[in-house]
């Protein structure tokens, strides 16, 4: 059996999260890219501790002539003031952005701002203020509250995803828009696309975990987007480049302009791309996914069409999220009725085996299931496709040696008992309800394989291409589709399904206990 539907969560046997490029600080690179300054303050006198060595392009001033100085010698009173009481009151993790009249040598430059206080010291971000009449307020309001009106209107997650996309691609100008979900192994499979003609074609394809490592996506929990203007670009430092104040790097966790690993830039030009904006999609605290805007050429967003892109990004996370929660809703409404039925036949049955596996509606019906077996003092009774007895015997003692008294699930289940693998075509997933374990008194639930075709984005092993020295690295650097079969797997077991048989596991127990006493 074949399906060549693109599933999320199958399960896929390598682990493609890399260790290593988990483990390297992104954080405390001490570089930052040139499209705007960054200054650290200290938090009592707000006095410029280090400025980004490109300061001086903004500013026409040499760095050393601001370190030391307060920050208010540079800005209006009121806008000082202002900033100082925001910075004294603000208790949460929300970016507020400033506008920011910066004067040096009697030249003003107006900035807008994003300020990160911290427990030793105070970021400051600031990029030079260059707004267009299509980027008002009121055109960007217009659009966003079109969007969200069709987003409203989508049925299903894809729906919604393709439609954010198209829309994203029409708002922003990028030339390519994907959006991808992570699967349980942090893999990420693209569910959305909008691009031109001329670019690969990237829907439904699978890129491996190691293409955004653990540091990066934690890091999309402090930054609302990650911004790439170009790949060409040459870093500024920080001056001095160990921070007075702490005596280490400065962490620059929080910033927009944090430089980007050298790896990364060549994984763009790999993709054939010089300018990239990334937003995640966080549903119910949990990194859901990414929205992936690519750009030919340079391309650097102006702050009020990326503040319109973050909002867009948080309103298509709340549609992914009640999208989600409908179908999950509507699978729950459909199990709870089939398990009304089974109970009552259960417990109009006198055997509790034929009330489970014989009549209009079965466990097979309830856990879609292509064959279930009931163990129980001694006794086996079958429906559908099931190993066979002797098979059975043998997976019940491999039960009872290996898993605890609770409820087991699995969609690989030749890769875990290998002996299940002479049937794979009828038991690759297999679903146990202990009645009483000890005594290898089950019920069964069994799925056949479902041999899948993953196509990854390039071949995933590889992904990571290391030098002789073991410590540099490259990424790979072809993304054309590399086809993997994943054998020995079943369709996977759905959260609702497993509380489903939760739930009536503990409704034969009931049974089994009231007729013993």
């Amino acid at each position: 059996m074949e399906n060549n539907t693109a599933l999320i969560n199958i399960t896929i046997e390598k682990n493609y999260d890399s260790e290593f490029c988990g483990s390297i600080p992104l954080h405390l690179v001490n570089l930052i890219q040139p499209y705007g300054i960054l200054l650290v303050l200290d938090k009592v006198e707000l006095r410029i501790v280090q400025a980004s060595e490109n300061a001086e392009q903004f500013l026409s001033t040499p760095v050393d002539q601001l370190l030391e100085q307060p920050l208010s010698q540079f800005l209006p009173a009121g806008q000082y003031d202002d900033m100082l009481a925001k910075i004294n009151s603000q208790n949460n993790q929300e970016k507020i952005p400033f506008t920011l009249n910066f004067s040096v040598s009697g030249k003003e430059t107006a900035f807008t701002a994003l300020v990160h206080p911290g427990p030793d010291y105070v970021l400051v971000e600031m990029e030079e203020s260059k707004s267009t009449p299509q980027e008002s307020f009121i055109t960007l309001y217009q659009h966003i509250k079109y969007v969200t009106s069709l987003l409203k209107q989508s049925a299903e997650t894809r729906e919604v995803s393709q439609l954010a996309a198209e829309e994203l691609k029409k708002f922003t100008g990028f030339d390519r828009i994907l959006v991808y979900q992570f699967d349980p192994h942090w893999n990420g499979i693209v569910i959305a696309q909008a691009k031109e003609d001329d670019m690969d074609d990237y829907m439904d394809l699978r890129f491996p975990a190691s293409d955004v490592p653990k540091q990066a996506r934690d890091l999309y929990f402090k930054n609302p987007y990650r911004m790439i203007p170009t790949k060409d670009y040459v870093p500024a430092r920080l001056i001095p480049i160990v921070n007075p104040l702490t005596q280490r790097f400065t962490d620059l966790s929080d910033c927009n302009l944090r430089s980007v690993a050298t790896v990364h830039l060549e994984y763009l030009a790999n993709l054939n791309i010089t300018a990239s904006m990334s937003l995640p999609l966080i549903i119910d605290n949990q990194l859901w996914g990414l929205i992936s805007c690519h750009h030919k050429t340079a391309k650097l967003p102006s702050y009020e069409m990326r503040s319109a892109m973050e909002l867009l990004s948080g309103i298509l996370s709340a549609q992914v999220a009640a999208k989600e929660k409908e179908k999950n809703m509507m699978l729950r409404v459909k199990m709870r009725g089939l398990h009304a039925e089974l109970l009552e036949q259960l417990y109009t049955t006198p055997n509790f085996a034929e009330g489970l596996l014989e009549g209009a509606t079965t466990v097979q019906s309830l856990l879609s299931l292509s064959g279930a077996a009931v163990i129980f003092e001694g006794n086996t009774w079958t429906s559908g496709t099931t190993p066979s007895r002797q098979e059975l015997k043998e997976l019940v003692s491999w039960l009872r040696r290996n898993k605890a008294q609770k409820l087991y699930a699995t969609d690989t289940l030749p890769l875990e008992y290998p002996h299940s693998k002479e049937y794979k075509d009828v038991a690759s997933g297999l679903i146990a309800l202990p009645i009483n374990a000890e005594q290898g008194e089950y019920i069964l639930g069994f799925r056949p394989e479902v041999v899948q075709t993953v196509n990854w984005g390039g071949n995933p092993n590889n992904a990571i291409q290391m030098e002789p020295d073991g410590k540099t690295y490259h990424p790979r650097n072809s993304f054309a589709t590399y086809k993997e079969t994943v054998k020995y797997t079943s369709l996977p077991w759905q959260e609702e399904e497993k509380d489903a048989a939760e739930t009536l596991r503990n409704a034969v127990l009931e049974k089994i206990i009231k007729e013993r006493f």
